[in-house]
């Protein structure tokens, strides 16, 4: 695989044999900054800080920027590697183009040994498409010329590389993959009903050996060595569609950082933290 990994192939064996699964495999976790009432540049800064003290050495931001705060420059004065997002919305491309700039910029920081590892460009944003935008790839090819020493590409749901309702209908999706020098799958379990979070594990697992297979590779050539999953856990509360968040559940399976009160779309967007919204741990790490 190309760069870093949240959770690669060999890990994920192990860790499914472990019956444990955390972003920690990898040193990395998630992190969205709004899971407090007012963000500020002092509190992403501070959020950074409590990931670095909670062992992690890689983070995964959602956005390249929050107003002026310039999410990679304030990771990595922390001693933070950084999965970089690039937020891409559909219906306005164009707004990209600032993010993309900052993560061109963000690309040649350092401070000792961290660093931007990688940049997503679009997360999830082909979930309702028909056609992947021109845009998206005209994007991953400016970073690829402008930072050719950090791997590029997009995250997509597990949805759009197996689901054939999904792949068949979207437009120049094989042409995305091919493009791309990393591809980050999110494969959430707890959106596949009735699911216990006891087999959480073994069905990320096993649709993680279903993306490695020979009918995906004759799909998307290629797609196999560049994949990384970049989102996977389980809730400590909410329940629907017969699957039960829980606080055991989540110290076994888990990707944020944070919960994020704000996320209303699911009953358990909401509860994803290993910390709850004012930092306080669920469990011991």
């Amino acid at each position: 695989m190309k760069g870093f990994s949240f959770i690669t192939a060999s890990t994920l064996a192990i860790i499914a044999t472990a019956n444990r699964v955390a972003a920690t495999a990898t040193g990395g976790v998630c992190y969205d900054p709004d899971h407090v009432d007012s963000v500020t540049e002092a509190t992403i800064s501070a959020d950074f800080q409590t990931i670095k003290e909670k062992g992690f050495d890689l983070v995964r931001t959602y956005i390249t920027t929050y107003g002026s705060a310039d999410m990679a420059t304030l990771a990595i004065a922390q001693g933070l590697n950084v999965s970089l997002g690039v937020p891409f919305d559909n219906d306005n491309p164009s707004a990209t183009a600032d993010y993309v700039t900052a993560a061109i910029s963000a690309g040649s920081l350092s401070n000792g040994s961290a660093s931007v590892v990688q940049i997503f460009v679009g997360n999830e944003n082909l979930a309702s498409v028909d056609q992947v935008p021109s845009e998206m790839l005209s994007y991953i090819t400016q970073l690829q010329e402008a930072l050719p020493n950090v791997p590029i590409g997009t995250v997509q749901r597990n949805t759009e590389m197996l689901d054939s309702s999904r792949y068949n209908a979207i437009s120049g999706l094989a042409d995305l993959f091919t493009a791309c020098d990393v591809v980050g799958v999110n494969i959430q379990p707890v959106f596949t009903a009735d699911t216990a979070a006891t087999d959480a594990i073994t069905l990320v697992s096993n649709q993680w050996t279903e993306l490695q297979n020979s009918d995906t590779e004759s799909r998307f050539p290629g797609l196999a060595d560049k994949l990384a999953i970049t989102e996977t856990g389980w809730p400590s509360a909410g329940s629907a569609d017969g699957n039960t968040g829980s606080v055991t559940g989540a110290q076994h399976h888990y990707f944020q950082m944070f919960d994020l009160p704000s996320r209303t779309n699911t009953v358990f967007e909401a509860h994803f933290g290993i910390c709850d919204q004012d930092s306080n741990e669920k469990f011991t790490l």
